[in-house]
């Protein structure tokens, strides 16, 4: 297991999809306490200006709020998140494409396509975009990584759990197709990151029987993201990564 040193991350540039609640908000708060740069990206401004007042106070690093409805993303929005981005970093170090709707549970023959579309569109049209748009931010970073957030439904769909499987499965797929493109570049890393259970609120929705308490919180998932991050996971050949896994 990678070192808990505060100063892992110190002054590198992240930008978290996602960013307001569930893992991308512990991620922003613990990704700061290494003294990284969070570029916080979500749909609710007012959960992110209170997240950056709580970054600024406690970690006095240098975070950013991009407002986005991910589920209208298009090419011109994901420019424009680049330039702003470029204007304000010398350059960035990471992508954290994190943010996931499951939006409904339910057969393919009730799924309707307003519902579909929108499911596809934040969870991965918009990571797609974002890669390719941010990219070129990366290439003056040391330690360039993309990570984007997978799930178990990616390897085998499942019933009712419909456009989020087919999601979860492209996200798959694209960061083995970017980890290829990008095989001459040996510092750039992709991974997908399976972290299984988690006490969210999309878990809350896909299994309300469950009893919150007995899923692992989202801080747990923290030192596979430093691991990820770090200049350990760039020898390795593991590009897809779940909780558990020894790293």
């Amino acid at each position: 297991m990678i070192s808990k040193k505060l100063d892992h991350l110190k002054d590198k540039n992240i930008l978290i999809t996602g960013a307001s609640k569930g893992i991308g908000r512990s991620l922003a708060i613990n990704l700061s306490k290494h003294k990284a740069n969070v570029i916080l990206l979500a749909r609710n401004e007012d959960l992110l200006d209170t997240l950056y007042d709580e970054i600024k106070e406690k970690y006095n690093t240098n975070p950013m709020i991009i407002g986005c409805d991910l589920s209208r993303f298009e090419e011109d929005k994901a420019q424009e998140i680049a330039n702003v981005v470029s204007k304000n970093y010398k350059c960035l170090d990471a992508l954290i494409n994190n943010a996931s709707i499951l939006k409904k549970m339910s057969s393919v023959n009730d799924y309707d396509l307003k519902s579909w579309k929108k499911v596809l569109n934040v969870n991965l049209t918009s990571a797609f975009l974002l890669s390719k748009y941010l990219m070129p931010l990366m290439m003056d970073s040391k330690l360039p990584r993309i990570i984007f957030t997978s799930s178990g439904v990616a390897n085998k769909g499942k019933a009712y759990w419909g456009a989020y499987s087919v999601t979860k499965a492209g996200i798959k797929n694209l960061s083995e197709i970017l980890n290829d493109e990008l095989d001459s570049l040996t510092n750039f890393k992709v991974f997908s990151f399976n972290p299984k259970e988690t006490r969210t609120e999309m878990r809350a929705l896909a299994y309300p029987a469950e009893n919150p308490s007995s899923v692992k919180a989202p801080d747990e998932l923290i030192n596979y993201y430093l691991w990820m991050l770090s200049e350990r996971s760039t020898s390795s050949s593991k590009t897809h990564i779940n909780f558990g896994d020894e790293i």
